[in-house]
């Protein structure tokens, strides 16, 4: 039983090393996922069918560096690249939302007081997260 475990994770370590194929991967769950629900309510409009691939595209690709981020930092435990993980995620949060938003799932949420739509915060706060872990000295 051991030595299935072993092979299991060299496997799955080798597949999450092979961005490539991991690329692959993510891309077509992704679109198999978001066909549905998203994609064939608007069939009939070809402006928002673009709209939607848009986000969905955005979506892959930041699914994909956030999952390439995590990867790397449970390999280096390095902080700047926890916080540049951690920007991406943002990143795929805002997405989703857009996403959402775009197929007409969601509506626009601004927040009380300061009428700002809730993406852009998000957004801000991927900014500072990524300028963070671009510009962090590591000490040793």
């Amino acid at each position: 039983m051991l030595k299935k475990d072993k092979d299991f994770k060299e496997i799955f370590a080798n597949f999450l090393s092979n961005k490539t194929s991991l690329f692959l991967f993510l891309s077509i769950v992704v679109a198999s996922v978001a066909i549905y629900p998203f994609v064939i309510p608007h069939l009939y409009h070809p402006s928002m069918i673009y709209h939607i691939l848009i986000h969905i595209i955005s979506f892959d690709v930041a699914l994909f560096l956030t999952t390439i981020s995590f990867v790397s930092y449970k390999r280096t435990k390095s902080k700047k690249i926890l916080l540049t993980g951690l920007s991406f995620g943002f990143l795929l949060v805002v997405e989703f939302l857009y996403l959402l938003q775009s197929s007409r799932v969601l509506g626009t949420f601004y927040i009380p007081l300061i009428e700002v739509e809730f993406q852009h915060v998000l957004l801000l706060l991927m900014l500072v997260l990524f300028a963070a872990g671009v510009l962090r000295l590591e000490r040793k």
